[in-house]
């Protein structure tokens, strides 16, 4: 880190950007005066050759040229040496311009005509073709090649190194455009610096006078620049608040809560006016960053570490991104300039996932490079350079970090993220790596190298339907018994769908002694990892592009293939990994977005009218049609499949221990569907939803089955905005959840896996066409299983995610159920395949004669499978 105070660090963007300025305005003419404080007019800078001259030339006196060499070999203008004679051909060019030595002939300089070069003397009046003559002293006009090889910016780097003035010639009392002195101005420096970046609120002048106030960045300046600058300072350690932060980092929304004085309180991130009232809607803001210009934004981002100088009109996030692209929807450059899968890239970008972005005002495009555990060395200030790879999470949580950190608000230096149950380890350590970088590059850099900064930290805490079930059953007043009340979590959000079971209970005497008074302890953890509100969108709209397959063949359009769909004849004609076919496929879903959310379109007539690309990137205006019917019906079919996958897992979670009753709290905003209300019961017991749902319970747990207590997701409250929600409650439920909370949590199946998630697959082999599992989810790693036996050196292994594979209905060729054909070497007869879990996707296999063979290390044909 360059030991230069913030201060000057910050101004380095803000003079990088003037520098710019002048570059350009250099262009608009050819000659310029360069000067000093006292005397302006002291050389003449020709843009376009690169020369500087002599801007005031004696010419009461003459020279030959030996005596000008003389001269010359000691002359300094401003700081300037080794001046020459031009060559002919320089001075004549010169000659001819307008160059504002010009006057009295034609091409005379200050109204004489003879004028040396470094062969002798030329006669002006006789250009553009005069003679060279020796020996008659004349005029001379010195030259510099110090600028000849320099470009426009390079030569404004220089000028400003060397304390230069530069102004246009030609215009009485021009402007000197390298007098940056006004940004040492604190107010003209700092007034806008939240704005520009987050758009939070200008700073008011109180802030620059009021010596309980001042600014963290000129901690440590001296008070002779604090008086120069016109400003206070403020040691950011003072601001540093005693209090937790968690964060929710969501598919389609992110939500931040912290703490003050025992109340948990929401934050708004990225709204255009943080002077509008407050709705609940703000504190659900959108998980999605939209870039206009990444070249200046990516120079800012890998310059300066912390709080670089990254212009809100360059990146944008969160309200105002996701407000541009519903106003802008159709418009193909704004779709492929924003980033909205920003979470789901993180968890896929290992299943080669490699996603484009576009930017609107260059249409530069940029290949997301896979996402890096780049941990910070705790304690230790960070360092950036062009090497980097640029990390959306990383800039998401800046953004996150800029408005927690705000001076209106306090420093905060400890945080909690939640996250979905099924998250493979390595992908959490990654997402935290991220957040812990781009979160302390959100703090004031004046803070780093104080002793508080030691207390920075960014880490895991609960499961994100565990820290629903915190906030929603106290909300619901669903109280704690000695013995548990039975409970499960069905969260279904924008990405993946999870599932938590288990038990709220009273602390037992143990507990109660270490200062508990309430524990939830759960057993179970699965999910459905593509029933999300976004991946039914992307499914919708990719049943639409195989039912207008005529008019994509006719216009060449490509779209493509969700992570769980199918293929279909042909689909290599259509399916592409491009930006275009990803902007296809986000524009379609926009506009199929009220289908999935109200069960209707904007428009009756079956049919929608879209601009879509074709594969050279040109925009073609398409008619589609909409199978509405077909649709519908794949969201009732997918949904309950959802739903039953659900309460399979929840048999397998209460298999020990089956409650009589269990409080179901729906949680996430797609929960609010009104095919989700349907087949819990919520809208009627009679609904024939809910009497599929029943009778699939009925057959899953026995006639008695168990009752079900459904819930409602959380509703908001317009007069009580940080009243937990369906989508806010994970945030909030986080809070209870942190060090010091009178509440504990219990989770076996984390503590069993060392903190990786769970096995999430079952495995096994199909006889008489059923599937039968040998491995379960959550079984213990490491555990050695029998398979079957390979037949021809060739064992054929079945594997799925859904929990119905537990009720043994599940059959060859099912949709959910996928197979790996393994090959082995060498002779397998008389030997049989095991296989043991080692992560939440992957398990090693081999071949043995005997369990106890393999216990004894006796294997053969050694392999992991991966199924992410």
């Amino acid at each position: 880190m360059a030991n230069t105070h913030p201060h000057i660090r910050y101004q380095q963007p803000r003079l990088a950007e003037q520098k710019q300025s002048v570059t350009k305005q250099l262009q608009q003419h050819q000659f310029w005066w360069l000067g000093a404080k006292t005397n302006h007019n002291l050389m003449i800078y020709d843009r376009k050759t690169g020369l500087i001259w002599d801007g005031k030339p004696n010419i009461s006196e003459a020279y030959v040229v030996n005596q000008a060499q003389k001269k010359l070999a000691d002359l300094s203008i401003n700081g300037l040496s080794q001046w020459t004679l031009p060559t002919k051909q320089e001075l004549v060019a010169f000659a001819m311009t307008q160059n504002p030595l010009k006057s009295g002939g034609t091409y005379r300089l200050r109204e004489c005509y003879a004028w040396l070069c470094d062969e002798g003397y030329i006669d002006l009046d006789n250009c553009p073709s005069p003679s060279v003559y020796l020996g008659s002293p004349s005029r001379l006009l010195a030259c510099n090649r110090f600028a000849s090889k320099l470009s426009s910016e390079q030569f404004v780097e220089a000028a400003i190194k060397k304390g230069w003035q530069l102004r246009v010639c030609g215009q009485q009392d021009a402007p000197d455009l390298l007098d940056f002195s006004y940004q040492l101005s604190g107010q003209n420096l700092y007034k806008d610096i939240d704005y520009k970046a987050c758009r939070l609120p200008e700073l008011e002048p109180a802030i620059f006078t009021d010596p309980n106030k001042g600014l963290w960045e000129l901690w440590g300046l001296s008070d002779a620049e604090l008086q120069a600058a016109n400003a206070r300072s403020r040691n950011p350690a003072n601001d540093v608040k005693d209090s937790y932060v968690a964060i929710d980092f969501g598919t389609s929304s992110t939500v931040v809560a912290y703490d003050e004085n025992g109340v948990a309180k929401l934050l708004r991130i990225g709204v255009d006016n943080f002077w509008e009232q407050p709705q609940p809607a703000h504190y659900e803001n959108p998980t999605i960053l939209e870039m206009l210009d990444f070249r200046k934004f990516i120079r800012a981002w890998q310059t300066q570490a912390y709080r670089p100088a990254v212009d809100w009109d360059q990146v944008r996030c969160s309200h105002e991104a996701l407000q541009n692209f519903r106003n802008n929807n159709t418009d193909e450059k704004v779709v492929a300039s924003m980033f909205s899968k920003i979470k789901q890239w993180a968890l896929r970008e290992a299943d080669g996932e490699r996603l484009r972005l576009t930017d609107q005002i260059n249409n530069h495009e940029h290949l997301f490079a896979p996402l890096s555990l780049r941990m910070p060395v705790k304690g230790q200030p960070l360092t950036v350079s062009a090497d980097d790879d640029f990390d959306p999470v990383e800039l998401y949580a800046w953004f996150l970090g800029l408005v927690i950190n705000w001076r209106g608000r306090g420093i905060f230096l400890r945080y909690f993220m939640t996250f979905p149950v099924a998250y493979p380890k390595p992908v959490k350590e990654k997402i935290l790596a991220s957040f812990r970088r781009g979160l302390q590059r959100s703090l004031p850099e004046t803070l780093i190298n104080q002793p508080e900064f030691q207390n920075f930290a960014v880490d895991e805490r609960a499961s994100e339907p565990a820290a629903y079930a915190a906030a929603a059953l106290p909300q619901l007043d669903i109280d704690p018994t000695e013995t548990g009340i039975g409970y499960a979590v069905f969260d279904f959000g924008g990405g993946t769908t999870d599932f938590d079971f288990g038990f709220y209970r009273l602390a037992n005497d143990k507990e109660d002694a270490q200062g508990y008074e309430a524990v939830f302890e759960h057993f179970g953890a699965a999910g459905d990892r593509f029933l999300g509100g976004e991946n039914l969108l992307e499914n919708l709209a990719y049943r639409v592009f195989q039912a207008n397959l005529t008019v994509c063949r006719e216009k060449k359009i490509a779209f493509s293939k969700p992570l769980d769909a199918e293929d279909f004849t042909a689909s290599e004609m259509f399916l592409e990994r491009t930006q275009a076919a990803a902007t296809n496929t986000l524009m379609l879903m926009t506009l199929l977005r009220p289908l999935w959310e109200t069960g209707e379109l904007a428009s009756n007539t079956g049919a929608i009218k879209i601009s879509l690309l074709n594969r050279e990137g040109q925009k073609q205006e398409c008619q589609l049609t909409i199978p509405k019917a077909e649709l519908l019906s794949y969201l009732e079919q997918r949904i309950e499949q959802g739903v039953q996958n659900f309460f399979a897992a929840m048999k397998i979670a209460f298999a020990e221990r089956l409650p009589k009753q269990v409080h179901v709290l729906l949680a996430g905003n797609a929960s609010r569907s009104a095919l989700v209300a349907g087949f819990f019961g919520l809208d009627s017991a009679d609904n024939p939803f809910h009497q599929r749902t029943r009778e699939y319970c009925e057959n899953l747990f026995g006639l008695e089955g168990l009752e079900v207590l459904p819930y409602a997701p959380l509703p908001a409250n317009p007069k009580e905005p940080y009243q937990p929600t369906a989508k806010t409650g994970v945030a909030i439920g986080l809070l209870r959840l942190c060090p010091g909370s009178v509440v504990k949590v219990v989770n076996h199946a984390a503590e069993s896996a060392d903190g990786e998630a769970p096995f999430s697959y079952f495995v096994g082999r199909t006889r008489l066409s059923k599937f039968q599992p040998a491995i379960s989810r959550n079984d213990v790693y490491g555990q050695w299983f029998e398979l079957g036996v390979p037949r021809e050196r060739v064992f054929n292994l079945f594997y799925t995610q859904s929990p119905s594979a537990h009720t043994g209905g599940m059959r060859e060729g099912d949709a959910e159920l996928k197979k790996r054909r393994l090959e082995f070497a060498g002779h397998s007869d008389g030997q049989k395949v095991y296989a043991k879990p080692t992560g939440p996707a992957e398990i090693e296999v081999c071949t043995a004669l005997s369990m106890e063979a393999v216990l004894a290390g006796q294997l053969e044909n050694q392999q992991v499978v991966k199924f992410a």
